[in-house]
């Protein structure tokens, strides 16, 4: 199964481990935290140049309601409707990772 992590919060963890190795660097074992510190850095870098595709959900929602009224369902379809929201913004989640 295949999970999705905003750009942003993987760059300010590796942000915050990267200042960690610097701070440690400072106080034992220097080589081997400064070499830490700069895989990190290497990280960011190659992170900084992925584009992140955005995707305007509150459009996508309003253009989904409109393509498929709830209104007028029965109870017993609330399942099916649901499922098929579901289904319609997995499949924009691949389609965006994809570049569509």
């Amino acid at each position: 199964m295949k999970q999705y992590i905003s750009k942003a919060a993987v760059m300010a963890e590796i942000e915050a481990r990267y200042n960690e190795c610097l701070k440690r660097a400072k106080i034992i074992d220097a080589e081997y935290w400064n070499g830490k510190a700069d895989a990190y850095r290497d990280m960011l870098v190659t992170l900084d140049t992925l584009e992140a595709k955005e995707v305007d959900f509150d459009r996508e929602i309003r253009r989904y309601r409109m393509n498929n009224p709830i209104i007028g369902h029965r109870e017993e379809s609330l399942y099916d409707y649901m499922a098929n929201v579901a289904k319609h913004f997995f499949e924009l989640g691949i389609k965006a990772q994809k570049g569509e």
